[in-house]
């Protein structure tokens, strides 16, 4: 509605002259985009927290409690194992001494989540054609050239390619369960690694059943999220408006034009991400994603024209150019790329006739 205000108003100030083209191609990269990467960071743990107070087959990544042969008669098993000697802890249950497992609480689901900032377009082309309607005696002129209007139709081409590394990190809840020895149990306790017997005889521990023979303690983990993120777009842009043409002084041109535009995009996501929990393990996840999409929009821009000769000149221009938010799901990650503050930088040859 106000597009079509303005033509009519400039419509009525003008003075139509003989039609002329002005046609120009160039260089036009596209700068201030916005990428954002989530959901990409998946660790399903494979020892969840055992519940204390009934016998049970208690596994963690460092060792076991489990039930022996007799059912864990008098509350303690023979069929249990460790893995390394710091999980001894001699003053434990009083100087009795103990053993400590280690798993974590839960795991983590589309824990990742990163932004790439001022992203450019790395191959960009513009081709554009104006068409002269007639002059504005209303504006100033200089040179003897007179202020113009007209309409606008252009074609961009534009590639984006952002590949993103950051490594992260997620926090977890760390459990540390404490299982006592019997008395003496220090002095027999065999050396790790070692795994006792469903049948027994070996050194028996306390299977978490009587109270006070088994104590939990809770702390925090902290996960590292590391991979790679490939979001690459192609995008074919067609754009029409209308534009003014201002003489600042004999040579230069001032432009000042606006519109609507319509863009294809193609694009296809990449993602590979490791989790590694300390103590616990790593786990890998990928995916992978390609679409194509229509991308609405509008554009604003200004632009300088030096005229070498009445017929050729070089035009620099800056435009600002919105479009509808570029996305793509790949195995739960998203990958968007956002047109909210992007730009188009403009060096092209001109040629009217």
């Amino acid at each position: 509605m106000l597009l079509s205000r303005v033509l009519l108003f400039l419509a009525a100030t003008a003075t139509l002259t003989h039609a002329q083209w002005r046609v120009s191609a160039g260089y036009a990269p596209m700068i201030g985009l916005k990428a954002e990467f989530k959901g990409f960071g998946n660790f399903q743990n494979p020892f969840p927290v055992p519940a204390l107070g009934a016998p049970g087959s208690f596994i963690y990544p460092n060792g076991s409690v489990q039930i022996d042969s007799s059912g864990n008669l008098g509350g303690t098993t023979t069929f249990w194992s460790y893995n390394s000697a710091a999980q001894v802890d001699p003053a434990a249950f009083g100087g009795l001494g103990g053993i400590n497992f280690t798993t974590v609480a839960g795991g983590l689901n589309q824990a990742g989540d990163v932004a790439e900032s001022n992203v450019a377009a790395g191959a960009g082309f513009d081709l554009r054609a104006d068409l002269r309607i007639g002059a504005l005696s209303f504006l100033p002129s200089a040179g003897g050239r007179s202020a113009s209007w007209g309409f606008h139709t252009g074609f961009q081409y534009a590639r984006v390619d952002v590949a993103n590394t950051d490594s992260l990190s997620a926090s977890l809840v760390a459990v540390t369960d404490s299982f006592a020895l019997p008395v003496g149990g220090l002095v027999l306790l065999p050396a790790a690694p070692f795994t006792g017997s469903f049948l027994g005889p070996n050194l028996n521990i306390n299977d978490g059943t009587i109270p006070g023979t088994a104590t939990r303690t809770l702390g925090v983990s902290t996960a590292t999220i590391s991979g790679t993120r490939d979001l690459e777009v192609q995008m074919f842009i067609a754009r029409i408006g209308s534009y003014v043409d201002v003489p600042i002084t004999e040579k230069i041109d001032l432009m000042v034009e606006g519109g609507f535009l319509v863009g294809v995009a193609s694009g296809s996501y990449d993602w590979q991400t490791t989790v590694n929990v300390p103590g616990v393990g790593a786990q890998t996840t990928s995916g992978h994603s390609s679409h194509n999409r229509i991308l609405p929009g509008f554009y604003a821009g200004l632009g300088l024209t030096y005229n070498i000769t009445p017929k050729f000149g070089i035009m620099t221009s800056a435009r600002y150019q919105y479009m509808r938010q570029f996305d793509l799901i790949a195995n739960g990650s998203d990958a968007s790329l956002n047109f909210s503050s992007a730009f188009v930088l403009s060096l092209a040859a001109v040629w009217k006739f």
